[in-house]
């Protein structure tokens, strides 16, 4: 009630900051899911070009054609992304509607090509994509292999100057392009030279097909249609293997800009005879002379010719040679990750490089794990002044299909992203995201993983490139690395979750202590998946070195925990601030009674009676009645739960989802409150500027006291969620890298200073950040949360 009358619809006060918070070339693509997560995954794809579809081939044919050549990249587990225009957006990874838009014949079509590319996208223009824009697409996209039928080159009579676009784009665009050479109808000679001049390297497959009188291998570059155009190759190769090396080297080992052409042979059973292609040419292209045909007119014109003249066999050998060279390009794909993944090792064994083993650590007294990860891709991260100790976990996150009601007990058609989560990763991955330092700097993210387990192994290559050191990571090679496996409806709302976090029970005590004394955090977050041995060792570490300890639930279920750790009271209190959710804080407040915790009548019980409780209820009612929402709280139990819980954790930013947070404080300054705050309006004396709903302050004996606030949420629209995984997580870790950033004063924690002008915006900046991640596939949007971090405060009204 009280977020749709206070505050403007998501998708108005964010639409300034959504589009800041990704590349202005992510901004204007649409790329497939699929395609998305298998670049971010590391697995193979391969682009392909559409101009086959809209120029190539008459409708229906040309659509079955994109489909059987998908299906060839499929089955050689590799993932198409078949590239084009659509209504002027370029899509990497057309869907079937899409390919049908740019294959029906009623529409008109656009052959594109790098300086086409704006025109089209500025008339809303459809078409289908070159070798060269499929190449710039593919490239913006991190996709490295693209296949295609036959090269552009240069045109005959070379007199004509007429060069493909295909051939410049070569030389400044990294993408290795699998093709059947040159087509015939072009100056193969020149076209070599061309390449050479522009320094791109050009290999012919040798398949063993081309032996000479003498039994030796004599290697040309293919013709297209033919296996052999006459003109010698620069460079051959034998193996997929090979292919894929070359990229590697060149595109990542040096650096170089170019792109790199491999020419695949005709399989002699679907080639045409030499002979009789270049007689249909010759004839073909004296007719185009004849009529004056020139520029991009001129191939489209000599393959409808040839077309007509071979009665069909040549555009048949086109389709052929297109699914032999995806199939051919997915090996390289295949090889390509491969070498990827194998750099990002270093070593075969995982956690040599990545993680600590703590079964050899812990015979280290001194420190716990012996820190080997100094060839790790992530040691350029120093370790920043915060600790996340919690969970890893590869989370599967499957969204029933849009107007799809769900069956239970039954398969339901849907979507499943992959993405490495765990409330400790995903608030660690927040918090280093959220960081306005210039160098480098990671949460000490302690966990445990198995760093030969495949979905261990699979965090290991993406944990450093997303800015988390794995020096905190523990190598259990006994347990099973954990997974998350969440279900959502189409308005990503929660339906069904299985949790197999096992691992994290069996996480080391004298290893995480050994790397909080060594890195000595000023401000620390547990989650309640660790065991609550640990959890026990952390406390007593925190109050020992006074660092600030955060708390997060992790789930209803899990929240329980806390109740059966050794917590103390006001003011020997052990933890700063806890971060539940409502069903989060009533799972806690019953561990809490059943573990006796309200019943300490030494330290627990007087802090209660100072804070005069009875008369805070007063002011409740008196609020409820100028806000009646707040009834609902009230019956619910919400205030009376926070108010017993709150000697143990004096700090609590209690989550509401869109209706906001609640953030209740014991402070033992309460005057300064008391003195800013109207008793009556519930408002700043002074009429300030304030984001919060409502302000009510209890001043209690002996200067303790209690603040309470309402922060309304951001609505948004149920069109726009896409999963609500993480958007909790990333509150909390924006929320603890601010804490880190500003909270200086060891005595005095940021969020229950009134006066402070930074503590509303960050409270409220926290939701935004959640907010950026519930509109994404990732539990953690991490390039948004960067961006909103850089870019400042954009004007939501």
């Amino acid at each position: 009630m009280f977020a749709n009358t206070l505050h403007i619809q998501l998708q108005h006060r964010l639409r300034s900051l959504v589009p800041r918070a990704f590349s202005s070339v992510a901004q204007f693509t649409k790329v497939s899911d699929e395609v998305r997560q298998a670049v971010a995954e590391n697995k193979p794809v391969v682009a392909l070009e559409s101009t086959i579809i809209t120029h190539g081939l008459p409708y229906p044919a040309n659509v079955q054609m994109a489909i059987n050549v998908e299906a060839v990249v499929r089955k050689c587990n590799a993932v198409p992304a078949t590239i084009g225009f659509v209504r002027g957006r370029p899509t990497v990874g057309l869907s079937l509607e899409e390919i049908e838009h740019l294959a029906d014949i009623k529409r008109p079509k656009y052959k594109i090509s790098r300086r086409d590319i704006p025109v089209i996208m500025s008339g809303g223009l459809s078409g289908g994509t070159t070798i060269a824009a499929t190449m710039i697409l593919a490239h913006q996209q991190g996709i490295d292999i693209m296949a295609t039928g036959g090269l552009g080159g240069v045109s005959r009579p070379h007199n004509l100057m007429d060069v493909s676009a295909d051939l410049d784009e070569l030389s400044k665009t990294p993408v290795g392009v699998i093709c059947s050479g040159p087509k015939s109808i072009l100056d193969v000679q020149r076209t070599m030279e061309y390449l050479e001049t522009k320094g791109v390297p050009v290999f012919t497959f040798d398949d063993g097909g081309f032996p000479n009188a003498s039994g030796h291998h004599v290697l040309n570059v293919p013709g297209f249609y033919t296996r052999d155009s006459g003109v010698p190759s620069p460079f051959s190769f034998a193996r997929h293997s090979d292919t894929a090396s070359v990229i590697y080297n060149g595109k990542y080992g040096m650096n170089l800009n170019n792109g790199y052409v491999f020419c695949i042979p005709a399989p002699s059973d679907i080639a045409m005879p030499k002979e009789i292609i270049e007689k249909v040419i010759e004839s073909a292209l004296a007719e185009a002379n004849e009529m004056g045909v020139r520029g991009k007119d001129l191939t489209p014109f000599l393959l409808g010719r040839i077309n007509s003249m071979t009665n069909g066999a040549s555009v048949k050998c086109n389709v052929a040679f297109v699914k032999n060279n995806a199939a051919f390009a997915s090996s390289v794909a295949v090889n390509l990750c491969k070498l990827k993944s194998d750099a990002e090792l270093k070593v075969s064994s995982a956690d040599k490089n990545f993680v600590s083993n703590t079964n050899a650590a812990t015979k280290n007294t001194s420190s716990g794990p012996k820190n080997v990860t100094k060839d790790h891709e992530d040691t350029n991260l120093g370790i920043s002044s915060v600790a996340v100790i919690g969970s890893v976990a590869m989370d599967s996150t499957s969204s029933i299909g849009m107007n799809t009601s769900v069956v239970m007990g039954d398969s339901n058609p849907g979507k499943t992203i992959h993405s490495i989560g765990g409330v400790g990763f995903n608030v660690a991955l927040a918090c280093s995201s959220s960081t306005r330092q210039k160098t480098k700097a990671s949460p000490l993210f302690i966990s445990a993983i198995n760093g030969e387990d495949l979905t261990g192994s699979s965090i290991l290559k993406r944990i450093g490139k997303l800015g988390i050191s794995a020096e905190g990571l523990q190598n259990l090679k006994d347990q099973n690395t954990a997974e998350y496996t969440s279900v959502h409806d189409e308005t990503g709302k929660l339906i069904v979750a299985c949790a197999d976090m096992d691992i994290i029970e069996h996480l080391s005590e004298k290893a995480t202590i050994g790397k909080l004394q060594k890195h000595k955090p000023s401000h620390i977050l547990m989650d309640s998946n660790i065991p609550v041995k640990l959890m026990n060792s952390v406390l007593k570490y925190s109050k020992d070195n006074s660092a600030k300890l955060i708390y997060e639930p992790t789930s209803a279920v899990k929240a329980y925990k806390l109740g059966q750790a050794a917590v103390h009271s006001y003011p020997d209190n052990e933890i700063t601030m806890i971060t539940p959710t409502i069903n989060e804080l009533n799972t806690m407040f019953e561990s809490f009674h059943e573990n006796a915790k309200f019943q300490d009548l030494d330290t627990w019980f007087p802090v209660i009676d100072s804070l005069k409780i009875d008369k805070l209820r007063d002011k409740l009612e008196r609020c409820t009645a100028k806000l009646p929402y707040l009834q609902h709280y009230i019956e619910n139990g919400l205030f009376q739960e926070a108010f017993r819980i709150l000697p143990y954790a004096p700090n609590m930013f209690i989550k509401d989802g869109a209706n906001g947070v609640f953030c209740i404080h014991l402070t033992d300054d309460i005057s300064m409150a008391a003195k800013i705050v109207d008793p009556y309006s519930f408002s700043f004396k002074d009429g300030r500027k304030t984001e919060a709903v409502f302000t009510i302050v209890q001043e209690g004996a002996q200067g303790l006291g209690i603040v309470i606030q309402h922060f309304p949420g951001y609505d948004i629209s149920p069109n726009e969620i896409k999963s609500v995984t993480g958007a909790g997580d990333s509150m909390v870790g924006y929320l603890l890298s601010e804490l880190a950033a500003n909270d200086n004063s060891p005595k005095r924690f940021l969020l229950n200073q009134l006066e402070n002008s930074k503590r509303e915006k960050l409270i409220m900046d926290s939701q935004k950040v959640a907010c950026l991640s519930l509109m994404s596939d990732n539990a953690v949007d991490h390039i948004a949360i960067r961006k909103f971090i850089q870019e400042g405060e954009p004007d939501l009204d």
